[in-house]
This record gives structure tokens, sequence and C-alpha cells, in this order.
């Protein structure tokens, strides 16, 4: 059995995960819409038309003034691939061939393997977003819309979980001139703030199936389906 802090380590992780699914989307479109409803359809559109994308990202977590940062590259295609490959903590992956997903956490030498059909989140070609949309209330964080960040436009949304559960209580959501969800940020019930950012994004990139393919290190201790499913 894993101990305590192993579990939260590996919770983390399957968090992060989430996380990183959240900001997938696509990047085709210019700003013609005013509500907020007209940029959610037009979100979703893009994901569902975008083929696969590479990009770098970096995460930070911080809870009582202590951020830590991680970073890494991933890669999508659709429907239902994805992988990510950390530079910190180094040699720590996530992988999905469509089927399942892999999470590799080299510094407790653990893998979960978890079936997509009865995870708490799905990979799929505007499945994971409308899930998302569905389980929040969402509006624009302000009245400039769009407005002026880094010398880019974004709108900018903000999300509250429509019921208390566990995962993220409050989200905001970056939203370039593509349509594409360039940042995330998102607080837990227990004051975490976690940031994710996508840099040097290639929806050019060539992918092939075998690329999501992950063989688990034969020493690695398997767990199977350590998230429950969520009605």
């Amino acid at each position: 059995m894993l101990g305590i802090r192993n579990k939260k380590l590996l919770y983390l992780a399957i968090a992060q995960v989430i996380v990183l699914l959240c900001v997938m989307t696509g990047y085709s479109y210019k700003f013609d819409f005013v509500t907020v409803n007209d940029i959610v359809k037009q979100i979703k559109k893009t994901f569902s038309d975008v083929e696969s994308y590479q990009a770098n990202f970096v995460m930070i977590s911080d809870k009582m003034g202590k951020p830590q940062s991680q970073s890494g590259t991933l890669w999508y295609m659709s429907p239902h691939y994805l992988r990510i490959d950390f530079d910190v903590p180094y040699g720590q992956k996530v992988v999905s061939d469509g089927k399942q997903v892999w999470i590799y956490i080299p510094s407790i030498n653990v893998v979960a393997e978890q079936d997509l059909n009865s995870s708490m989140f799905a990979i799929g070609t505007g499945s994971g977003l409308n899930r998302l949309f569905s389980k929040y209330h969402y509006k624009f964080d302000g009245k400039e819309q769009p407005r002026v960040e880094n010398n880019n436009k974004y709108y900018v949304l903000f999300l509250k979980q429509k019921e208390t559960r566990s995962g993220f209580r409050t989200m905001k959501l970056w939203v370039n001139e593509q349509y594409f969800i360039t940042k995330a940020a998102g607080e837990t019930a227990n004051g975490k703030n976690i940031t994710i950012e996508l840099k040097n994004i290639n929806t050019k990139v060539d992918l092939k199936k075998g690329f999501f393919k992950f063989d688990p290190p034969s020493n690695a201790r398997i767990i199977k389906n350590p998230m429950l499913a969520e009605e």
C-alpha cells in the first residue's frame, strides 16, 4: 500500500493532468462575438477542429506562499491521444493512447494506470471542454473584453463550481485571438493555486499513434484505476 505522502503525490499528479486537459483547445478564428456564451461556443468549436499540437508549458503550484514550478512539453493528437514529458521534475510522464492513461512518477517509482472510460476526466474531441463548462458557472472576469495583457488581446473568463466537490473551486481562462486557451489558473478548496501557461504552440506537428505508447519500467509499482468514476 502507498503511504499518505505518496498518495498525495499521486493525486497531485492526476490533478495536474486535469489542468492540462482543460487547456487543450484550437486555433483558427478571429474575435467576432461579444457575449461569453459565444466565446465558449467558439472555444469548443476550435477544440473540435484541431488535429494535433505541441507546446511547452510551465505550471506553478502555490500554497501558503510556497510556490513550486514544473515544466515540460506536451503533445496532443485528435481524438484521444496525449503525451506530457516533464523537464521538472525530470522523467515524470503522462501518456494516453486513447484507451488508458499512464502517469509515471519516478520519484516514488509508481505508475498509475487509469482506464479512460472510468476516469473522472475524459480526453476527447470536445468532451473535456463540454464537461468543464457543464460543471462551472462562467462569465467574463471584467467589463473590458477583450483586454490587452503583455501586448496581446485576451478574453478572460471566470469559472466557479456549480456544486462543491474536489478539484478547482474557481478557475480563470485566458483566451487569445485564435480562441486558444493559452493560460489557466485554478484555486482548490484547500487554498492551493495552480497556474499553467502554454508557449511555443505548434499546430502543424505531424504525430503518429506509436508516439503515444508507454511501457512502464519493469521495477515500477503499478496501481490500477486509482481514480474513482465521477457520476
